[in-house]
């Protein structure tokens, strides 16, 4: 299991004061921290399953990774975008 808080504090020990977490949505901090599979409806009405893991960089994004294997095809994941369900 993957600790927010402690990613967040890492990098700003690491990345001072460039750090900006201001464009990582709050509801996904659950998804990437127990890794569980999650569908997600985007803005543009396009339905997708994954995981969540995240950018790295000064200004990290969330992103959803359709498979554990995934290597850029991954969406990023915005506060408009919506969970529509936990997949078990």
């Amino acid at each position: 299991m993957r600790n927010y808080q402690e990613y967040i504090q890492r990098k700003q020990k690491t990345l001072g004061l460039m750090f900006d977490p201001s464009e990582l949505a709050p509801q996904f901090i659950p998804f990437y921290e127990n890794e569980k599979r999650i569908e997600v409806k985007f803005l543009d009405g396009e339905v997708k399953r994954g995981r969540v893991g995240i950018t790295t960089g000064w200004k990290p994004i969330f992103l959803l990774l359709l498979t554990q294997r995934s290597m850029g095809s991954c969406y990023t994941l915005h506060q408009d975008d919506k969970i529509l369900k936990v997949i078990k």
